[in-house]
Parts: structure tokens; C-alpha cells; sequence
């Protein structure tokens, strides 16, 4: 008998990312931008009369550190604050204005080095961004309240506004309905609502930021989006600046996830104290006539592209288990390095293939101090309702704002011996997420991995400190048994039990070592196994008669956790002698055997014999005699049976 194991097609990740340039990476790019508008002059009444009209733009790129106008161009007059376009004794009907502009940028950021003391001291000069306003209403109590919430406990000014920032993020839902798109939206609205565009997530943040006494303003730009939300990938967007004293304004762009920066494709064209300040302004001088105008149209182009550059955050990823059961959960770990001297942050997600469930938020925003390396982990489950026959590879993606990626893959199969509950997932995530210190001590355990039920198995374990701090009164765990040493710099802490062997199957112990600057856990598998054993079954027709040919249908099935391998199975009797061997018997398995009745008697006896091995190679043996009886059509019949009872000796 041959069995036939069908593996799984691959299942192909694929996300949109992936399919659009990433301009994120380029140290500088070249951009033109046009920037154009419109307006009609239409009669409202009788003998209408015109004198003039003025437009005053007031969004346009301004030289700053990490942007430079190479050209402008345009038939209005620029000054530092404002292009005027004027009409004078125009006609009715549609007026048109515009400018071109080669723009340089850079990606460059503000780099904030060291902690800046919070709150505030009150000798800043920027009472226009402390001040409530009409979109962002900071004076709201529950604005106020929100904010002082998420920064209770905080001395440090950054942090808390990454957590404002943050907060924001995760929990005002991007969503381009008619109310937000058509006009900007109240600060104290979108906290109710928890939805709003860039606007409103801007204005949120800002205003919680002016209730704890955080300077803040909004920027009106431009900036390039890979987004299906988008038919174009450059838009209008706007983002914040925060205040932060000796280093100045640090931009915060919440729908990006870019917090204390911004990439190479924004474009700043107007900083003001609330979005609902007017970019254009319209004048006219007439007599019934009344003006209407349409919004600004923008249009980008790339001229040049600087080189790419690498990230600040160094990205890896660790897939806890290579291969699970079907139904079992597993843990992805990302792992951030920051290779800078400055405060930096990353909003990562994570893509799986659609079948995989994700247990709580796929996206989340980490801030890294300077050089330090933090850790964030998303758990995951796997199906139960996979076909049996097939082993499932599921690639898995961790993917920055900037499209910085890293990629590996996991397995899955029914057969699999590894299996992990959420709650043992749950345990593997530190408490503490600021214990980074963790991944300098390393936990080197020998024991046998797989061990026969009952036997001895003595797992060591070895603690190793690689960092350059003394670990004081540590507590090391082997499962529920502890120690409490010291784990100092260089050295090794030796920590062994007996593991428990009772239990038949898949096992797992929980390593620990914990103070309170490390908490690093780790599972520690290993396999209890029986004695293989096998269950036999067999039918046989109701009625048998002489010289017609039947059959034998066997069942073969494990009995034990243990799954027989080599199994040979040897059939003899009525003068025949027949063998199938299977390679393993891991679920039931049917066999059928045809027998001629030509040498049947009145009493019949079949032999069975069954061997097979255990993993180790060790031999066993199982006999099953089959006695049936058989029938005669006819006189002669019943003089042959008789004859071949009597012969029945040298049919065995």
C-alpha cells in the first residue's frame, strides 16, 4: 500500500506597499509644484459694475532647513508672507491664478538629543500656540483631561508628546466621510467622535498639547502617499509642530505615524495657529456682483532624487515557533534597534496572508531613546480547519511608515508536534517594556529533547550576563522551581531540575530570569513518547462460500501517543501468504485483502502477524488468529470441504 502526503501550496503575501516607489529613502528629492485656483465673478442684480479683485495667496514654499526654492514663478507679487494677484476694471467671469515653484528637500529632522524637563517653564514667548482657538479648542475639559492622563508621571517632554501623539493614532480612526472632508472639525469633536482626516488628528493633537503647556502649531503642505484611499499620491495634508525649548520646532505628523519628523516628501507651505485660518483670501470692489471660488489645485512633479539612505531604525523580526499544529497560536517579535544619537520612533505593522488572525492592534509607533533597542510583539493564531493532508507556509512581513521591511516564514501542519495557547504567548511578552537590558543575558539550556515516559530527564540551564551592568538579587525559574542570585558582569548562573515525565505528548517548560532590569523568558520543548501500539479491527462477509472469492477488510489505527513506524503486516493461511508494509501508521489506515475460497473447509483459520518499531528502533510484535466458517452450494462442495479439513495442516 502507498501513501500519497500532498503539501501545501505556498500562500503568496502580497500588499500594496510593495507596489509603489519608495520615496521615503532618498536623502533629497526635486519636486515641481504648481499651485492653481480660480474664481468667477458673476452679475447678482441689474447694470453690475466691477472695479477690481484681489487675490491673497498665502500657501507657498518658504526656505527652512530642510527645504529650498531653486525657482519661482508666477504673474502675481510675492512677498515674504503672501503672492497678490490683482484684476483691475476686470470683465465678468472665471479669473485664474497660479505659481510654479522648484522645490529642494531634504530628510532632515530636528534632532533632540537629550531629555527636556517637563512641564514646561513659563518663559516661553509663543503665547499664539499656547492659546485655545476656534477648530482647537484646549480649554475643552475633556481635552484637558485626556491629556493630563496620558502624561501623568512623564518628566519628559518628548515622551509626552509621543503619547499624546500616539494616542491619537491608535485610537482616531482615518476616515474620509463628507462631514470631515468638506470643512475642519472641532479638537473636542474628534475626541467624541474618534474619526476624523489629517486635519482633525492634527488638531486633536495639538490641543492636547497646548493644555499641558506645549507649544504647538499646524502646517499646511503637501506630501506623497501610497494609500489606495488616494487616486493621486501627492495631496494637500497638514500636520503639527511642537515647541520644545533649545531645539526648537520638531514636526509631528499623526496620520503618517511620523512623530518627531517628517519624511522627504513633505512640502511646507503655511504654518498657522488653527486650520480654519484662510490660506486665500478674496477681495473685490463692485456692485452686484458677487464672487465665487473653487479650492486650490495641486500638482507635483519629481524632478531629481537624491541617494538612498538608511534607515535610523535598525528593523528585525523572530518568528517564536517555525512550525505549529493547526488552531495554535504563535508569537512574531519585531525588534528595533535606533543607530542614532537621537531620540527616533517607528510605526510598524505587520502582514500576514488573510487567514491568519492577529490578536489586538496590528500598528503601533515606537519611540526609541538614543541607541536604544526595543522589542514589540504581535500575537497570532492559526486556523484549526486546514485540509489534514496539506503543510500550510505562511510568510510573514514587519513593515515601517517608510516601508523599511523585514520578512520570514512559518509552517503548519496537523502533525505538528508544537502547540501554544494564548495564554502561553502571553506569557513570553515582558511586563515591562522598558527592560531592554533583557537581551543581554542569554539562557543556554541542554536536556534530551525527546525522553520515554517515566524516564529520567534532567534539564541545566546556564544564565549568561553579557552586558556591562551587575544583575543584582535576579530570580531565575525552571517552571514553578526559583533561585535568587546575583548575575554579574561576564558570568554564568548554573540552574538545573528534573523535568516532569509523566505526561504523554508535546511538553513545555517556562525558563525565566527576572530583577528589575531584565524579564527574559523562553519555552523549552521537549517530547514525552509510549510504546507505540496498534488497534486492529477486521470484518469479513456474513456468508462465505466454497470457491468463491472474498475478501478481508482490515482496520489499522495508532493506539497509543507514539505513532508505529516500519509496520509490516503478514497474512497466512488457505495457502496463502501475503505482506504490505506501511511506513508509518499515524491515523486509521484500511487495508483489503482478496482470498480465494478453493481450499476453504467447514472451519477456517487466518493468521495475522504485525510488526513494528518506535521511534528508537526498538522491535514489536503482534499475532491475531481469525477463525470463520464457510458454506457449500452443493453435494460435491461438501465432499471437498471435508477433504480440505483434513488438509487444513498443510495449508498454514
Amino acid at each position: 500500500m502507498k501513501k500519497v502526503m500532498v503539501w501545501g501550496l505556498l500562500l503568496i503575501l502580497s500588499f500594496n506597499l510593495a507596489l509603489a516607489e519608495n520615496l521615503y529613502q532618498y536623502d533629497s528629492l526635486q519636486l515641481q509644484l504648481g499651485v492653481s485656483g480660480r474664481f468667477d465673478l458673476i452679475s447678482a442684480g441689474m447694470n453690475p459694475e466691477i472695479e477690481s479683485a484681489k487675490v491673497q495667496l498665502l500657501l507657498f514654499p518658504k526656505d527652512s532647513f530642510r527645504q529650498k526654492i531653486l525657482g519661482f514663478d508666477t504673474l502675481g507679487e510675492k512677498t515674504e508672507e503672501e503672492i497678490i494677484f490683482t484684476w483691475d476694471s476686470p470683465i465678468l467671469g472665471q479669473k485664474d491664478f497660479s505659481y510654479t515653484s522648484l522645490v529642494q528637500t531634504w530628510n532632515e529632522r530636528t534632532e533632540v538629543k537629550d531629555k527636556i524637563s517637563f512641564p514646561l517653564n513659563n518663559n516661553i514667548n509663543l503665547n499664539k500656540y499656547l492659546q485655545p482657538a476656534e477648530t482647537i479648542d484646549s480649554d475643552n475639559p475633556k481635552i484637558i483631561a485626556k491629556a493630563a492622563e496620558l502624561a501623568e508621571g512623564e518628566d519628559d517632554a518628548f515622551k509626552v508628546a509621543f503619547n499624546l501623539a500616539n494616542w491619537v493614532g491608535e485610537n482616531v480612526k482615518y476616515d474620509l466621510n463628507t462631514l470631515t472632508a468638506s470643512a475642519s472639525q472641532k479638537a473636542s469633536w474628534v475626541l467624541e467622535n474618534k474619526e476624523g482626516v489629517c486635519d482633525e488628528m492634527t488638531s486633536l493633537f495639538i490641543a492636547m498639547c497646548r493644555s499641558l503647556g506645549i507649544p504647538a502649531r499646524f502646517i499646511s503642505g503637501i506630501s506623497y502617499s501610497t494609500s489606495e484611499l488616494f487616486e493621486e499620491p501627492w495631496q494637500p495634508h497638514g500636520w503639527a509642530e511642537v515647541y520644545f525649548p533649545d531645539y526648537g520646532w520638531v514636526a509631528f505628523d499623526i496620520a503618517f505615524g511620523e512623530y518627531g519628523y517628517i519624511d522627504v516628501t513633505h512640502v511646507q507651505l503655511r504654518e498657522s495657529g488653527d486650520p480654519k485660518e484662510s490660506s486665500t483670501l478674496y477681495e473685490w470692489q463692485a456692485n452686484n456682483v458677487n464672487l465665487e471660488s473653487d479650492n486650490l489645485n495641486f500638482e507635483v512633479r519629481i524632478k531629481d532624487k537624491g541617494k538612498i539612505i538608511e534607515d535610523e531604525i535598525q528593523l528585525e523580526m523572530e518568528i517564536i515557533a517555525p512550525e505549529v499544529k493547526f488552531g495554535s497560536y504563535n508569537l512574531i517579535k519585531g525588534i528595533l534597534k535606533n543607530k542614532e544619537e537621537y531620540y527616533a520612533t517607528a510605526t510598524l505593522q505587520a502582514a500576514f496572508p488573510e487567514e491568519i488572525e492577529i490578536i489586538g492592534k496590528n500598528r503601533r509607533t515606537i519611540l526609541l531613546r538614543p541607541k536604544e533597542i526595543r522589542e514589540t510583539h504581535w500575537i497570532i493564531k492559526v486556523p484549526e480547519n486546514f485540509n489534514p493532508n496539506y503543510v500550510y507556509s505562511f510568510p510573514v512581513v514587519i513593515y515601517s511608515e517608510k516601508n523599511i521591511s523585514t520578512g520570514d516564514v512559518f509552517f503548519s501542519q496537523r502533525r505538528s508536534n508544537t502547540y501554544y495557547s494564548l495564554e502561553e504567548m502571553q506569557a513570553l511578552i515582558p511586563r515591562e517594556k522598558d527592560k531592554t537590558y533583557s537581551r543581554k543575558v542569554a539562557i543556554d539550556c541542554i536536556y534530551e529533547s525527546e525522553i520515554e515516559l517515566n524516564a529520567s530527564n534532567k534539564i541545566e540551564c546556564k544564565f549568561k550576563n553579557s552586558g556591562n551592568a551587575n544583575l543584582r538579587q535576579a530570580k531565575f525559574c525552571l517552571g514553578e522551581i526559583c533561585e535568587i542570585k546575583d548575575l554579574l558582569i561576564s558570568q554564568k548562573v548554573n540552574f538545573s531540575i528534573n523535568l516532569d515525565t509523566r505526561k504523554v505528548g508535546n511538553n513545555k517548560i517556562l525558563v525565566s530570569a527576572e530583577n528589575e532590569l531584565i524579564e527574559k523568558k523562553s519555552f523549552m520543548e521537549y517530547l514525552v513518547y509510549d510504546q507505540p501500539k496498534i488497534k486492529l479491527n477486521y470484518t469479513l462477509p456474513a456468508e462465505i462460500y466454497y470457491k468463491d472469492v472474498f475478501w478481508l477488510n482490515l482496520s489499522l489505527s495508532p493506539d497509543s501517543y507514539s505513532f508505529p513506524q516500519k509496520v509490516k503486516i503478514g497474512l497466512g493461511g488457505q495457502g496463502e501468504r501475503k505482506v504490505v508494509e506501511i511506513s508509518e501508521i499515524n491515523e486509521e489506515q484500511g487495508l483489503v485483502f482478496e482470498l480465494k475460497g478453493d481450499k476453504l473447509s467447514r472451519s477456517n483459520k487466518l493468521k495475522l502477524d504485525l510488526s513494528w518499531e518506535d521511534q528508537k528502533g526498538g522491535k514489536y510484535r503482534q499475532t491475531k488468529e481469525i477463525i470463520f466458517s464457510a458454506l457449500p452450494r452443493t453435494f460435491w462442495d461438501k465432499v471437498k470441504m471435508a477433504i480440505n479439513g483434513l488438509l487444513q495442516p498443510f495449508y498454514s
